[in-house]
């Protein structure tokens, strides 16, 4: 059947289902012929006379799918096409997963309005200004760039039109989509007919979406494109990062994110007064318990248990707060770059490794590399 849809062949449509060419074939002739002689070629289905053969321009067409179960059963009969057509329409209306959650989600706009001023300065001088949502986004897009098709997507997802005739038609409980008139159609032309009708299947079942969606498109009616497109590129990234700020998406969490600040280069000094170089590295805070310092990349501090990367980092007296806010990541990301940098005391050699070797070497993390 995907074959006959991507081809010209023509096809015959009548009564809801569809009739295939049968071959040109002495036997298949001699069958035909008997069948329509006896009768026995048209059956009845409901109140509906459908027939067994039809005779198109000197044609013999049998009867074969059910457009209805077709369309019913596609997404069983061919999953691929199934799901490009359902993303395909899903992203022409901008109704993606990923822009819902820039959208409905609170916690990447507390990352993104909240947790990222307090670490990136718009303005010079010790004052720190307060700045607004739309100056948050003048200041990224000053920042980051956007590609230009995010800007030409701002405009159509600011219309809201199409959003609005198609969830009038569904509240008013109109045909989602309409069969093809009973003639003759090639492969290609019935294939479009049934992509437009998966379309419109796709749209029925996200109708409470749709509603969702246009009452919030409706506050961001009075932003600015340039507004929209940055919010667009971080639904559709997950990520950003500004002067060594950042967040990324969390893989296998959905609307979870790690939110970083990176530390440069920083010394500590052993016991003896000598300096170890510790390269740069990521502290980080998950939005998804537990909510805890750590190191992102491969990773070896005094305050880190082993070589490796994600690990929490240790520190006495921290009590982790238990639930995600601009206030608990500012402190977290705050306590765990305190910590690596200026926490470690060469005296009491307080973490799990030493800088230094002691008298009793017990074999742990070794330092000597980065020794300077």
């Amino acid at each position: 059947m995907r074959q006959l849809l991507n081809s010209d062949l023509e096809l015959f449509v009548e009564s809801d289902f569809i009739y295939l060419p049968l071959l040109f074939d002495p036997e298949i002739e001699k069958e035909t012929q008997a069948l329509l002689q006896s009768g026995r070629a048209v059956e009845n289905s409901g109140e509906t006379e459908s027939k067994i053969i039809v005779k198109i321009k000197d044609i013999h067409f049998i009867k074969t799918l059910s457009l209805h179960s077709l369309l019913k059963n596609y997404e069983e009969i061919n999953a691929y096409s199934y799901k490009h057509l359902r993303n395909a329409c899903l992203q022409k209306y901008h109704l993606t997963r990923e822009v819902d959650s820039i959208f409905f989600g609170e916690t990447l706009n507390t990352i993104l309005f909240q947790v990222m001023p307090y670490f990136v300065r718009k303005n010079r001088g010790l004052q720190r200004k307060n700045l607004s949502d739309e100056e948050i986004l003048d200041f990224v897009g000053e920042k980051i760039h956007i590609p230009g098709r995010y800007y030409k997507e701002a405009e159509t997802f600011g219309d809201l039109q199409p959003l609005q005739a198609i969830l009038k038609g569904l509240e008013d409980e109109k045909p989602i989509y309409k069969p093809p008139v009973n003639g003759l159609f090639t492969g290609r032309k019935l294939r479009e007919w049934l992509h437009e009708a998966v379309h419109a299947n796709v749209l029925a079942s996200e109708q409470k979406r749709i509603a969702e969606t246009l009452k919030v498109r409706e506050q961001f009616s009075q932003a600015k494109p340039k507004h929209i497109a940055i919010l667009l590129y971080l639904a559709d990234t997950g990520s950003l990062e500004i002067d060594g700020f950042g967040f990324t998406r969390k893989n296998g969490y959905k609307g979870e994110y790690f939110v970083y600040k990176r530390v440069g280069e920083f010394v500590l000094k052993d016991y003896y007064a000598r300096s170890y170089l510790f390269p740069a590295c990521r502290v980080a805070v998950s939005t998804y318990t537990p909510f805890r310092p750590f190191v992102m990349e491969k990773y070896k501090h005094p305050f880190l248990l082993r070589h490796k990367s994600g690990q929490e980092i240790c520190m006495q007296h921290f009590a982790p707060p238990n639930e995600f806010t601009a206030e608990n990541a500012i402190r977290i990301l705050e306590e765990g770059l305190t910590a690596l940098r200026y926490g470690y005391n060469a005296r009491r050699r307080n973490g799990y490794h030493s800088l230094d070797r002691t008298w009793v070497y017990i074999p742990t993390i070794d330092f000597e590399d980065y020794r300077i």
